[in-house]
């Protein structure tokens, strides 16, 4: 089970930063939200990021997708709707079959959490979260988390929305549903070279240190963001206690 987590903690980061918002129902379907605030993001509504992952061997091992969903009103605030959803490919799937989908509802001034929802189905066995933090929904669990504190998929976008130039460390605590985070980040380099699938892009390297509060693990990431208009991530690698993985973007949609 610990070995599926860290494979689900790496997807929720790029469809997967700490092991693995908001889709409402019925009468409470959400709404655009009619007078967002601007922002100052390099991402747009619309934007879909599919990604190969590997690990150890594996190239191929699973794929996910990243798409940012049009704007909410979550309860009168104004959040971006993040989306992530991934699945594991043969024939890493014929020992580990994971089918899961990550929903982040995201504060659009501050890009902290406000709502988190975790889809999942693994071997067969499907499981819902709805973690709202430090929020009171109706159909949501509620979540005591440190201010400031971000969801994975907030987190990546978080990471995209930072002027690595100016601000070269990032501070900032994240819940991946079931423990905390405090991850630091800096920039290792302004000028990266880098190929991937999607082909070669010139790229600013960034180092993460993602460290639990509850387990006292720490696990280490390197992010390169294309240094174009929309600092697209372009690769992630992690070092997880079961290997490597390797996230490559394959296209942009």
């Amino acid at each position: 089970m610990r070995s599926k987590r860290s494979i689900l903690v790496v997807l929720a980061l790029f469809a997967a930063l700490a092991g693995a918002s908001v889709l409402v129902f019925a009468s409470r379907l959400p709404r655009p939200a009619a007078r967002a605030p601007k922002t100052s993001v390099p991402f747009r509504t619309g934007e879909k990021l599919i990604y190969q992952v590997g690990w150890m061997n594996m190239t191929q091992a699973a794929t996910a997708e990243l798409s940012v969903l049009p704007r909410l009103d979550f309860y009168g605030h104004s959040a971006w709707h993040f989306q992530a959803i991934a699945h594991t490919q043969d024939p890493l799937r014929y020992v580990m079959i994971l089918d899961d989908q990550f929903d982040s509802s995201t504060d659009a001034r501050t890009l902290v959490t406000r709502q988190y929802e975790m889809y999942l189905n693994e071997q067969g066995k499907k499981s819902t979260k709805k973690l709202a933090l430090n929020e009171r929904t109706p159909d949501s669990e509620r979540i005591a988390a440190p201010a400031g504190t971000r969801d994975p998929l907030a987190m990546f976008y978080a990471l995209r929305a930072n002027d690595w130039h100016r601000r070269p460390e990032m501070l900032s605590p994240v819940y991946d549903g079931t423990h905390f985070y405090q991850m630091m980040a800096r920039i290792e380099t302004a000028h990266d070279s880098v190929t991937v699938p999607a082909g070669t892009f010139n790229a600013s390297r960034i180092a993460l240190s993602v460290s639990s509060r509850d387990t006292g693990t720490t696990m280490n990431f390197t992010v390169w963001l294309a240094n174009d208009r929309a600092r697209t991530p372009v690769e992630v690698d992690a070092e997880v206690p079961i290997g490597t993985v390797k996230g490559m973007l394959v296209r942009i949609q």
